[in-house]
């Protein structure tokens, strides 16, 4: 019941984000100047019916601001829009944009609030891009908040009519000067204010990911303070972020290039086996090509293509779990090129052959060995007695990597009241913690097993498996 209503709850928020014309499937994009995200915190929540299965909590540092080239760059790009235009549509000084039977003249360029009573530090700088008489939208950019989209009518109504009665500004490198100041004075946690209304650009965010399908109507569950009560219409419910870290790709450009002779051996000589040329990928994708995708930042599935591109270059894949997915050229490109990394992550690293390491039916055999690895707990032997952080019985540690592109569940910025025990009070934590703590609190009453637990129980049984061993010799 529970994961029916996010599912209607998502299809009404895609619906109405098709309708302003901000669709893009529905999920949100964690960006900004840059995005870090840490190792996750791992937890088994589902005992011995999936020992193997981890939900994963992804902490994401966000510098969510613009510095002042990136923001001249845009500016930039706007401005030749507009000459490409021919008759400037998406500047006027006077009116000349009409939406919705409205006159409305916004000018892209950079404003400035000049009120110095209330932002006495430096003058609080907006650049604003006007999508055009196409859109009703326009792009509105600070230096601490990087981008958001508003209403032209809220754009008019709020920020050049409003009380802030911006001014746009003529003499841009001044105003790019203005904005990197900002910009720098912005270098704080976003629950820090430089000045009036203003806030720091460095903020965190936290994920659900990993293996939370199976789970996901617990964390519906626990997410909603009325329990099972479904009458409640302000029920909290989870947004779809998708996040992909700023520093990852030269992360991985460093890691690939760095002098390994041994590596790039093993590459040279199994090139030709994968049907890769010498950037790494075919020029025209083929039926039967290896391909590989990542689900939800955590498991890649391994697969073929199976139908090659009709006149609009789509492509039909077909992967281990049974699913077909239609990618478009660029996707399927993309798809060849994990495919080609886990390779040579499993051939380099893992040391496995080539011709196991490239085919699709080993690599369940590869899974699987690689997950029968012992997990770690955090606590130590005897120490789950002593907490009330509950979610902390069923934390092991991760030995795993982080993903070029994650997909998960954020629940809002708020905060709530939990009884603690070890110190007989109620404390306040954020909503993702309760949540999280919730759902452990909830299995521990429902006698799942927690991490040392398992250990304990896969130790006995290798022990007793040993002790049954028959050694025979000659």
């Amino acid at each position: 019941l529970m994961t029916d209503h996010f599912l209607k709850h998502l299809e009404k928020e895609v619906s109405l984000a098709k309708r302003a014309g901000e669709y893009d499937h529905g999920i949100k994009t964690v960006s900004g100047h840059s995005v870090v995200v840490d190792k996750p915190r791992s937890f088994c929540f589902r005992g011995l019916e999936e020992k193997d299965e981890r939900c994963l909590l992804y902490k994401i540092n966000a510098d969510r601001g613009m510095n002042s080239d990136t923001a001249l760059e845009l500016y930039n790009e706007a401005k030749g829009l507009e000459g490409d235009a021919g008759d400037n549509p998406t500047a006027t000084s006077t009116g000349g944009c009409f939406c919705d039977g409205q006159r409305e003249g916004i000018s892209s360029g950079f404003y400035i609030d000049r009120r110095h009573d209330i932002f006495k530090e430096v003058p609080r700088m907006f650049l604003i891009i006007n999508q055009g008489r196409t859109s009703g939208k326009c792009v509105v950019i600070r230096p601490n908040e990087g981008k958001k989209t508003y209403s032209k009518k809220w754009v008019l109504g709020k920020l050049i009519n409003g009380a802030a009665k911006l001014s746009l500004c003529t003499d841009v490198p001044q105003a790019i000067e203005t904005w990197q100041k900002e910009f720098v004075l912005a270098d704080r946690p976003s629950s820090e204010g430089y000045q009036r209304y203003c806030y720091g650009r460095h903020e965190e965010r936290f994920l659900f990911g990993g293996s939370i399908i199976p789970i996901l109507n617990k964390i519906l569950v626990s997410a909603n303070l009325d329990g099972l009560n479904m009458a409640k219409k302000d029920m909290t419910m989870p947004s779809i972020v998708r996040v992909e870290p700023s520093d990852k790709s030269q992360h991985y450009h460093a890691e690939t290039n760095g002098g390994n002779s041994k590596e790039g051996e093993y590459l040279a000589n199994t090139s030709v086996m994968l049907n890769f040329n010498g950037n790494g990928i075919t020029e025209t994708p083929a039926v039967g090509e290896n391909v590989a995708h990542e689900m939800l930042g955590s498991s890649i599935l391994r697969g073929i293509i199976t139908k090659c591109g009709n006149q609009r270059g789509s492509y039909v894949t077909q992967f281990t779990d049974g699913c077909n997915i239609v990618m478009n050229a660029t996707e399927v490109i993309k798809a060849k090129e994990l495919f080609k990394e886990e390779f040579r992550k499993l051939v380099v690293k893992a040391k496995v052959p080539r011709a196991d390491a490239s085919s699709i039916g080993m690599i369940s055999t590869v899974n699987s060995a690689a997950q029968s690895a012992p997990h770690i707990p955090i606590l130590g032997e005897g120490e789950h007695h002593d907490t009330d952080e509950y979610e902390r019985l069923f934390e092991e540690e991760y030995d795993g990597e982080v993903p070029k592109i994650l997909v998960g569940l954020e629940f809002p910025k708020r905060f709530l009241h939990w009884y603690s025990e070890s110190v007989s009070e109620n404390i306040q934590i954020p909503f993702w913690k309760f949540v999280l703590r919730k759902l452990a609190e909830k299995l521990h009453e429902e006698g799942a097993m927690t991490s040392r637990e398992l250990l304990n129980l896969k130790k006995a049984e290798q022990h007793k498996g040993k002790k049954h061993t028959v050694v025979v010799c000659g």
